[in-house]
């Protein structure tokens, strides 16, 4: 058992064993779910979020370029909010016909996501420098992946909603054609449409593999605490259940099978279970503490068991 950031499908699938071929099953089946408009906005959102955050909750006196990381994060945030749909508007965006008469002054450029990925770009060189945010840093990198494939499309939902389903289209459609397997951004969107977080989760794994070709697999997963508080036992049981989740995912999305289908020139996926070939996956979750009691849990239907460390 060894210490593992699950912070990729490449490494989520390294664990469980993952043909190639099966990889691609795992991006296809991902893709089209985790690369909708709301998933996405709403992780750059969260990843902005969690850094001003931390930021806001450090004691020690901010550095210049932390400083300006904070105020980045703030620009930024309050552009995604500017350019979302507008709640306190009397008519919903998609209620509101398109203008058929031309305005008389031309109205303002349409603002992009090229904004967005320009302010993540300051944002990455300003945490290059700030080392207790390296996590942080990692996750705009990420982000700036995705950002840059879709710098060109419209960023405003505050219009038609016609030309707002268009735009929705055009970021799910770039982003599922562009972001590869190992892509961190991909599996940022995938961490956010299954739990409405983007933290990667460490935990240490080990795994035993058994029966015809090796095709059922027991993962273990673990996490050590350095207290024994029932707090962080719980949050300790929480991350395991995230990780186990996720490998049940890609498990899942592993044995399905994902033929390129074209549906009058439109793109589109046609999936069915491989059930003749498709393995057992076991999953189980061990928590490790010093002064913890010695207990099963259940949570959200996962077993898992809270081990005591004895020291000598």
């Amino acid at each position: 058992m060894r210490a593992t950031s699950l912070s990729s499908l490449t490494r989520v699938c390294d664990v469980l064993g993952v043909s190639a071929q099966q990889r691609k099953s795992v991006r296809l089946t991902v893709c089209p779910q985790v690369t909708q408009h709301h998933v996405w906005r709403g992780a750059l959102e969260a990843v902005l979020g969690d850094l001003q955050a931390d930021m806001a909750a450090s004691l020690d006196d901010p550095s210049p370029a932390t400083q300006m990381a904070e105020q980045i994060a703030s620009a930024c945030s309050r552009f995604l909010s500017d350019t979302a749909d507008a709640a306190t508007s009397s008519t919903p965006s998609w209620m509101r016909p398109t203008p058929f008469k031309k305005p008389a002054e031309p109205p303002p450029a349409a603002r992009k996501w090229q904004e967005v990925l320009d302010m993540f770009a300051d944002l990455a060189r300003s945490l290059e420098t700030a080392g207790r945010l390296d996590g942080h840093a990692q996750k705009v990198a990420a982000m700036k992946e995705g950002l840059y494939q879709i710098r060109d499309i419209v960023v405003e939902r505050d219009v038609a909603f016609k030309e707002a389903r268009r735009q929705d289209c055009l970021v799910q459609r770039k982003l599922s054609r562009s972001l590869g397997h190992s892509s961190r951004c991909l599996y940022t969107l995938l961490l956010f449409y299954l739990y409405g977080t983007v933290r990667d989760i460490e935990v240490h794994v080990g795994k035993c593999v058994s029966g015809k070709g090796g095709r059922d697999v027991t993962v273990h997963a673990a996490k050590f605490l350095t207290g024994g508080d029932e707090l962080a036992v719980r949050s300790g049981i929480k991350q395991l259940s995230h990780a186990l989740g996720i490998f049940q995912f890609v498990w899942e999305a592993a044995n399905t099978e994902c033929d390129a289908a074209n549906d009058n020139g439109k793109d589109a996926v046609v999936k069915k279970k491989n059930e003749d070939t498709k393995g057992v996956l076991e999953l189980q979750g061990h928590l490790w503490g010093i002064g913890v009691e010695e207990k099963t849990m259940t949570y959200r239907g996962d077993v898992f068991q809270v081990h005591q460390i004895r020291l000598p």
